[in-house]
């Protein structure tokens, strides 16, 4: 086990509200929100609505995801968190989603590719400690 202190008592936190339109891809628009606000590393939620998504299912033999079947054109996303690190300099964001179809199944897994429809609000809880030792 590792554990790794990342502030002390009330360490407050920078929090970036991500507003994602109609047609924009989730993975990618919290990256490039990421790389704008220079967010070295936070968490976030979200919720919203999505189409022609992609979730797979980590694979520890392959090292890689398989695919998550899904058929609908349209889910909600009932809840979306994950994580924003860095990798080689470059945002990397990783998203755990359970998403609910229109006959109130739902479905979940890392999403791997998502495009909004209708809207998609992130809430982006940068470390506040990692901001400041930056400047």
């Amino acid at each position: 086990m590792r554990i790794q202190v990342l502030g002390e008592g009330d360490q407050p936190l920078y929090t970036h509200v991500v507003s994602l339109e109609p047609g924009e891809e989730v993975i990618e628009s919290i990256g490039r929100a990421a790389r704008t606000e220079n967010i070295e590393v936070a968490g976030f939620t979200a919720i919203g609505g999505l189409h022609r998504t992609k979730l797979g299912f980590y694979n520890d033999q392959t090292g890689g995801f398989d695919d998550i079947p899904l058929t609908e054109g349209h889910v909600e996303v009932l809840s979306l968190m994950g994580e924003i690190t860095r990798e080689d300099g470059e945002p990397k964001v990783h998203g755990h989603v359970v998403l609910g179809r229109s006959d109130g199944s739902t479905v979940g897994g890392h999403l791997l590719r998502g495009i909004v429809q209708p809207i998609l609000i992130a809430n982006v809880f940068e470390l506040a400690h990692v901001r400041a030792s930056r400047h």
